[in-house]
């Protein structure tokens, strides 16, 4: 579930797109078709606020940030690497997701990196160096 959540928040927030949520939540489905829980996030596909709602509630007790965490950012990088938006974009909608996040871990880096990176002061060469920074934690970790 917890690629499915990063999945979906990358797609409310603008960095994913609704087939990648939607294929996710097709094949966990497809595992677990009595599950009711995947059976109310397939009737909401329509609105990824919904989705991300429901799904919100499991980011605390038993919920593994390092799961969410590597796909969140392996998919963040992906997305600021197109260059499909400019760094201030990235920063503003980074920062509009951090806000989503769960007192508790979002002041952890690397998720505390998406409130700060965007300040206006820095240059964007300077903020891709601290995303990269954030980008490269999980690496790091294997």
């Amino acid at each position: 579930m917890e690629k499915l959540t990063a999945l979906c928040m990358l797609w409310a927030f603008g960095f994913g797109t609704k087939e990648d949520y939607c294929a996710e939540l097709d094949e966990l489905f497809l595992e677990n078709p009595e599950d009711d829980f995947l059976l109310e996030l397939e009737n909401c596909t329509g609105d990824a606020a919904a989705s991300l709602a429901r799904l919100s509630a499991l980011m605390s007790g038993g919920f593994d940030v390092d799961t969410f965490g590597r796909e969140l950012f392996f998919q963040l990088e992906k997305f600021c690497d197109s260059g499909s938006v400019s760094m201030k974009e990235f920063g503003r909608r980074g920062y509009n997701l951090w806000c989503e996040l769960p007192w508790g871990f979002n002041l952890d880096e690397p998720f505390y990196t998406l409130c700060w990176a965007d300040d206006s002061y820095y240059v964007d060469s300077e903020q891709r160096r601290y995303y990269q920074k954030a980008f490269d934690y999980y690496k790091e970790k294997l």
